[in-house]
Protein backbone atom coordinates (compact mmCIF):
# COMPACT_ATOMS: atom_id res chain seq x y z
CA UNK A 1 0.00 0.00 0.00
CA UNK A 2 1.41 3.51 -0.76
CA UNK A 3 2.05 5.24 2.18
CA UNK A 4 0.69 8.68 2.61
CA UNK A 5 2.88 12.06 1.64
CA UNK A 6 3.27 14.54 3.70
CA UNK A 7 1.74 17.84 3.11
CA UNK A 8 4.00 20.87 1.41
CA UNK A 9 5.05 23.35 3.79
CA UNK A 10 2.99 26.53 3.40
CA UNK A 11 4.44 29.05 0.85
CA UNK A 12 6.15 31.74 2.65
CA UNK A 13 3.62 35.06 3.56
CA UNK A 14 3.90 37.88 1.33
CA UNK A 15 5.57 40.96 3.20
CA UNK A 16 2.84 42.56 5.06
CA UNK A 17 1.91 45.87 3.92
CA UNK A 18 3.05 47.49 7.64
CA UNK A 19 7.01 46.41 6.34
CA UNK A 20 6.11 48.20 2.82
CA UNK A 21 4.80 51.16 4.64
CA UNK A 22 7.57 51.33 6.87
CA UNK A 23 10.23 50.85 3.63
CA UNK A 24 8.50 53.94 1.68
CA UNK A 25 8.91 56.23 5.05
CA UNK A 26 12.38 55.71 4.68
CA UNK A 27 14.61 58.14 2.95
CA UNK A 28 17.81 57.61 1.27
CA UNK A 29 20.93 59.47 2.35
CA UNK A 30 21.95 60.19 -1.72
CA UNK A 31 18.07 61.36 -1.84
CA UNK A 32 18.20 63.57 1.00
CA UNK A 33 21.57 65.59 -0.37
CA UNK A 34 20.29 65.46 -3.59
CA UNK A 35 17.34 67.48 -2.63
CA UNK A 36 19.18 69.54 -0.10
CA UNK A 37 21.50 70.70 -3.40
CA UNK A 38 18.38 71.43 -5.96
CA UNK A 39 16.90 73.56 -2.85
CA UNK A 40 20.46 75.40 -2.56
CA UNK A 41 20.17 75.90 -6.99
CA UNK A 42 16.99 77.28 -6.31
CA UNK A 43 18.08 79.91 -3.94
CA UNK A 44 20.81 80.79 -6.15
CA UNK A 45 18.62 81.37 -8.99
CA UNK A 46 16.33 83.64 -6.90
CA UNK A 47 19.57 85.83 -5.46
CA UNK A 48 20.68 86.08 -9.30
CA UNK A 49 17.76 86.12 -10.92
CA UNK A 50 18.26 83.62 -13.76
CA UNK A 51 17.33 80.38 -14.87
CA UNK A 52 13.66 78.83 -14.02
CA UNK A 53 13.32 81.32 -11.05
CA UNK A 54 13.75 83.93 -13.53
CA UNK A 55 11.57 82.76 -16.41
CA UNK A 56 8.35 81.76 -13.70
CA UNK A 57 8.90 85.25 -12.66
CA UNK A 58 8.59 86.74 -16.15
CA UNK A 59 5.79 84.82 -16.96
CA UNK A 60 3.74 85.90 -13.94
CA UNK A 61 4.66 89.30 -14.38
CA UNK A 62 3.14 88.70 -18.20
CA UNK A 63 0.12 86.96 -17.20
CA UNK A 64 -0.75 88.81 -13.79
CA UNK A 65 1.50 91.94 -13.89
CA UNK A 66 3.21 91.14 -10.73
CA UNK A 67 4.88 88.26 -9.07
CA UNK A 68 5.56 86.56 -5.65
CA UNK A 69 9.26 86.18 -4.66
CA UNK A 70 8.23 83.17 -2.57
CA UNK A 71 6.01 81.40 -4.50
CA UNK A 72 7.98 81.83 -7.72
CA UNK A 73 10.92 80.05 -4.97
CA UNK A 74 8.85 77.59 -4.44
CA UNK A 75 7.76 76.67 -8.03
CA UNK A 76 11.31 76.81 -9.07
CA UNK A 77 12.06 74.07 -6.35
CA UNK A 78 9.41 71.85 -8.19
CA UNK A 79 10.56 72.43 -11.34
CA UNK A 80 14.41 71.06 -10.55
CA UNK A 81 12.99 68.74 -8.08
CA UNK A 82 9.96 66.70 -9.68
CA UNK A 83 12.13 66.12 -12.86
CA UNK A 84 14.91 64.74 -10.70
CA UNK A 85 12.73 62.51 -8.89
CA UNK A 86 11.29 60.95 -11.95
CA UNK A 87 14.80 60.25 -13.59
CA UNK A 88 15.65 58.73 -10.31
CA UNK A 89 12.71 56.73 -10.96
CA UNK A 90 12.91 55.35 -14.74
CA UNK A 91 16.65 54.60 -13.95
CA UNK A 92 15.41 52.67 -10.32
CA UNK A 93 13.26 50.77 -13.17
CA UNK A 94 15.95 50.58 -15.85
CA UNK A 95 18.26 48.92 -13.50
CA UNK A 96 15.68 46.38 -12.05
CA UNK A 97 14.36 45.50 -15.23
CA UNK A 98 18.17 44.93 -16.82
CA UNK A 99 19.03 42.56 -12.90
CA UNK A 100 16.06 40.63 -12.92
CA UNK A 101 14.72 39.90 -16.67
CA UNK A 102 17.62 41.42 -19.09
CA UNK A 103 19.68 38.12 -19.21
CA UNK A 104 22.20 39.29 -16.36
CA UNK A 105 24.10 36.55 -14.57
CA UNK A 106 22.91 34.63 -11.51
CA UNK A 107 25.86 35.62 -10.00
CA UNK A 108 25.31 40.11 -10.93
CA UNK A 109 22.01 39.35 -9.28
CA UNK A 110 22.96 38.25 -6.08
CA UNK A 111 25.54 40.97 -6.23
CA UNK A 112 22.54 43.48 -7.48
CA UNK A 113 20.71 41.87 -4.04
CA UNK A 114 23.70 42.41 -1.69
CA UNK A 115 24.29 45.99 -3.06
CA UNK A 116 20.13 46.87 -2.19
CA UNK A 117 20.51 45.31 1.23
CA UNK A 118 23.55 47.39 2.18
CA UNK A 119 21.72 50.36 0.94
CA UNK A 120 18.12 49.74 2.66
CA UNK A 121 20.34 49.96 6.33
CA UNK A 122 21.62 53.20 4.84
CA UNK A 123 18.18 54.44 5.10
CA UNK A 124 16.97 57.34 7.29
CA UNK A 125 13.12 57.65 8.77
CA UNK A 126 10.85 60.23 7.45
CA UNK A 127 10.61 61.81 10.76
CA UNK A 128 14.05 63.69 9.94
CA UNK A 129 12.25 65.74 7.58
CA UNK A 130 10.79 67.11 10.34
CA UNK A 131 14.65 68.68 12.35
CA UNK A 132 15.63 68.95 8.40
CA UNK A 133 12.46 71.82 7.71
CA UNK A 134 13.39 72.94 11.65
CA UNK A 135 17.38 73.85 10.84
CA UNK A 136 16.17 75.83 7.11
CA UNK A 137 13.99 78.08 9.29
CA UNK A 138 16.32 78.45 12.28
CA UNK A 139 18.82 79.74 9.32
CA UNK A 140 16.06 81.25 7.53
CA UNK A 141 14.92 82.92 11.77
CA UNK A 142 19.23 83.65 12.06
CA UNK A 143 20.11 85.30 8.82
CA UNK A 144 16.99 88.26 9.91
CA UNK A 145 18.34 88.28 13.64
CA UNK A 146 22.13 88.52 12.48
CA UNK A 147 21.47 91.27 9.71
CA UNK A 148 19.66 93.58 12.78
CA UNK A 149 22.54 92.31 15.22
CA UNK A 150 25.38 93.40 13.15
CA UNK A 151 23.60 96.76 11.20
CA UNK A 152 25.95 98.79 13.63
CA UNK A 153 24.63 102.49 14.69
CA UNK A 154 22.85 105.04 12.46
CA UNK A 155 25.62 106.00 10.48
CA UNK A 156 24.69 109.14 7.92
CA UNK A 157 26.35 109.32 4.48
CA UNK A 158 25.64 111.12 1.27
CA UNK A 159 24.75 109.89 -2.42
CA UNK A 160 28.03 112.22 -3.43
CA UNK A 161 30.34 110.04 -1.22
CA UNK A 162 28.95 106.85 -2.84
CA UNK A 163 29.52 107.94 -5.75
CA UNK A 164 33.07 108.85 -4.82
CA UNK A 165 33.69 105.39 -3.23
CA UNK A 166 33.51 105.90 0.04
CA UNK A 167 32.72 102.77 2.23
CA UNK A 168 30.01 103.01 4.75
CA UNK A 169 31.14 101.90 8.20
CA UNK A 170 27.28 100.29 8.76
CA UNK A 171 24.50 99.18 7.24
CA UNK A 172 22.26 101.31 9.29
CA UNK A 173 22.51 104.55 7.33
CA UNK A 174 20.74 108.05 6.60
CA UNK A 175 21.72 108.73 3.04
CA UNK A 176 21.04 112.30 1.68
CA UNK A 177 20.74 112.59 -1.88
CA UNK A 178 18.88 113.96 -4.95
CA UNK A 179 15.66 111.41 -5.62
CA UNK A 180 14.67 111.46 -9.26
CA UNK A 181 10.96 110.57 -8.51
CA UNK A 182 9.81 110.31 -12.32
CA UNK A 183 12.37 107.25 -12.98
CA UNK A 184 10.90 105.08 -9.47
CA UNK A 185 10.25 101.75 -10.50
CA UNK A 186 7.11 99.82 -8.68
CA UNK A 187 7.37 96.34 -7.96
CA UNK A 188 4.72 94.51 -6.60
CA UNK A 189 4.85 91.34 -4.15
CA UNK A 190 2.59 91.31 -1.56
CA UNK A 191 2.77 94.87 -1.31
CA UNK A 192 4.31 97.25 -3.80
CA UNK A 193 7.57 98.59 -3.29
CA UNK A 194 8.82 101.86 -5.17
CA UNK A 195 12.50 101.91 -5.92
CA UNK A 196 14.20 105.38 -6.34
CA UNK A 197 17.02 106.66 -7.66
CA UNK A 198 19.16 109.06 -4.97
CA UNK A 199 21.78 110.92 -6.70
CA UNK A 200 24.11 113.86 -5.81
CA UNK A 201 23.33 117.33 -7.68
CA UNK A 202 26.84 117.02 -9.16
CA UNK A 203 25.63 113.77 -10.77
CA UNK A 204 27.16 113.38 -14.57
CA UNK A 205 25.21 110.79 -15.86
CA UNK A 206 27.29 107.78 -14.25
CA UNK A 207 26.00 104.69 -12.71
CA UNK A 208 23.41 104.83 -10.20
CA UNK A 209 25.68 104.22 -6.10
CA UNK A 210 22.17 104.02 -4.10
CA UNK A 211 18.67 103.67 -4.64
CA UNK A 212 15.74 103.65 -1.70
CA UNK A 213 13.00 101.54 -1.46
CA UNK A 214 9.80 102.77 -0.25
CA UNK A 215 6.01 102.06 0.01
CA UNK A 216 4.01 102.91 -2.13
CA UNK A 217 1.30 104.89 0.06
CA UNK A 218 4.47 106.76 1.82
CA UNK A 219 5.49 107.89 -1.83
CA UNK A 220 6.27 111.59 -1.09
CA UNK A 221 5.59 113.84 -3.82
CA UNK A 222 7.80 117.37 -3.47
CA UNK A 223 7.07 120.20 -5.26
CA UNK A 224 11.09 120.77 -6.43
CA UNK A 225 12.23 118.31 -9.06
CA UNK A 226 16.11 118.92 -7.80
CA UNK A 227 15.32 118.60 -3.58
CA UNK A 228 17.73 117.24 -0.87
CA UNK A 229 16.02 114.57 1.06
CA UNK A 230 17.62 112.03 3.75
CA UNK A 231 16.13 108.27 3.69
CA UNK A 232 17.03 106.03 6.59
CA UNK A 233 16.89 102.14 6.86
CA UNK A 234 18.98 99.00 6.51
CA UNK A 235 20.68 98.39 3.38
CA UNK A 236 19.10 95.41 1.38
CA UNK A 237 21.18 91.95 1.21
CA UNK A 238 21.40 91.49 -2.53
CA UNK A 239 20.25 94.72 -3.80
CA UNK A 240 17.73 95.20 -5.97
CA UNK A 241 15.16 92.66 -7.15
CA UNK A 242 16.00 91.12 -10.32
CA UNK A 243 13.13 92.58 -12.44
CA UNK A 244 13.81 96.11 -11.05
CA UNK A 245 17.51 95.11 -11.85
CA UNK A 246 17.03 94.50 -15.12
CA UNK A 247 14.72 97.46 -15.68
CA UNK A 248 17.32 99.88 -14.61
CA UNK A 249 20.17 98.36 -16.30
CA UNK A 250 18.39 98.70 -19.57
CA UNK A 251 17.85 102.60 -19.16
CA UNK A 252 20.23 105.70 -18.31
CA UNK A 253 20.15 104.59 -14.61
CA UNK A 254 22.27 101.49 -14.52
CA UNK A 255 23.25 100.32 -10.52
CA UNK A 256 26.74 100.89 -10.49
CA UNK A 257 29.34 97.66 -9.33
CA UNK A 258 29.04 98.26 -5.72
CA UNK A 259 25.63 100.35 -5.54
CA UNK A 260 23.26 100.06 -2.25
CA UNK A 261 19.35 99.50 -1.60
CA UNK A 262 18.53 101.43 1.26
CA UNK A 263 15.15 99.62 2.85
CA UNK A 264 13.19 102.61 4.75
CA UNK A 265 10.64 100.15 6.35
CA UNK A 266 13.38 98.09 8.02
CA UNK A 267 15.27 99.01 11.01
CA UNK A 268 17.90 96.69 13.40
CA UNK A 269 15.54 96.00 15.82
CA UNK A 270 12.91 95.19 13.69
CA UNK A 271 14.73 92.81 12.26
CA UNK A 272 15.93 90.84 15.14
CA UNK A 273 12.39 90.68 16.40
CA UNK A 274 11.08 88.87 13.37
CA UNK A 275 14.11 86.68 13.39
CA UNK A 276 13.32 85.41 16.86
CA UNK A 277 10.23 83.45 15.63
CA UNK A 278 11.51 81.50 12.60
CA UNK A 279 14.01 79.94 15.32
CA UNK A 280 12.09 79.43 18.15
CA UNK A 281 9.77 77.25 15.47
CA UNK A 282 12.74 75.55 13.93
CA UNK A 283 14.28 74.76 17.20
CA UNK A 284 11.01 73.01 18.36
CA UNK A 285 11.00 71.06 14.87
CA UNK A 286 14.19 69.90 15.77
CA UNK A 287 13.90 69.25 19.27
CA UNK A 288 10.39 67.18 18.55
CA UNK A 289 11.33 65.55 15.28
CA UNK A 290 14.90 63.99 16.77
CA UNK A 291 12.75 63.17 19.82
CA UNK A 292 10.52 61.17 18.14
CA UNK A 293 12.90 59.55 16.06
CA UNK A 294 14.84 58.59 19.45
CA UNK A 295 12.16 57.23 20.84
CA UNK A 296 10.94 55.25 17.80
CA UNK A 297 14.52 53.69 17.73
CA UNK A 298 14.85 52.65 21.50
CA UNK A 299 10.89 50.90 20.42
CA UNK A 300 12.52 49.09 17.64
CA UNK A 301 15.75 48.12 19.68
CA UNK A 302 13.35 46.54 22.19
CA UNK A 303 11.37 44.92 19.90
Amino acid sequence: MQQPTAPPPPAAPPATSAAASTARKRMNPAAIVGIILLVALSFYFMYTYSGPFRWLAELQMKVMSSYSEELTLILTMFVLILPALGIVKVVQVAVRNMGVGGGTSAAAATAGSEIEIKLRGMHFSGILVWPFMGFIAIAIGGFMYWRGATAGPLTAITAKELEDGKKPTSSYLSVEGVPLWKETISFKETSVDCYVPLVSKDWKGDAVSVYAQVKEDGLPRPSKELELKSFKGVTAFGGLPGPVRVLFEKGNFKPAAEYLVVETKEEPAKLMGFGKWPMIVGAALVVGGLSVWGVKRMVRGRG
